[in-house]
């Protein structure tokens, strides 16, 4: 009989080692499938972070890209309503009408001035063309070809 305790000892346990076994396999399992579903977790908050942070940088962009079209739709505005206004005149003037002031009397001086001097015709012959001492090479010139002249011979 001895030996049928011992027998049934051993079965008893290797139940219990086998239920004994499942349970801190089971323990350990479920401590891996935790720690895998805590970092599924942490990667789905990061992502829902960066998906965000995506979303108001591309809405800045936007709000941004509004803006600049406005300005520029303004502006375009402001050319037409400027051409359409000056749309009557026949050419535009290359100089602003301060500048055209200056300009006219600027040259109803130099008319004056030009009217006190002594006034030359058409037909006159311009003073560095004519004969005598009056051009450009007037003695500098006929100085250094007589030199050249009296050294040659």
């Amino acid at each position: 009989m001895s030996w049928i305790i011992g027998v049934l000892l051993v079965i008893a346990g290797a139940i219990i080692g086998f239920f004994a076994a499942r349970y801190s396999q089971s323990k350990g399992q479920s401590g891996d499938l935790e720690e895998q579903v805590q970092q599924s977790e942490q990667r789905l908050t990061d992502y829902q972070r960066e998906v965000a942070e995506h979303f108001a940088t591309a809405n800045a962009m936007v709000e941004q890209l509004a803006d600049t079209q406005q300005r520029l739709q303004s502006y375009l505005n402001q050319s037409a309503e400027l051409l359409e206004k000056n749309e009557g005149q026949s050419d535009l003037p290359f100089f602003s009408e301060d500048t055209l002031k200056q300009l006219r009397v600027a040259n109803s001086l130099n008319k004056d001035h030009r009217s006190g001097r002594d006034s030359y015709s058409a037909n006159d012959i311009p003073r560095d063309y004519t004969e005598g001492s009056s051009g450009l090479f007037s003695n500098s010139y006929e100085e250094k070809s007589d030199k050249e002249s009296s050294k040659t011979s």
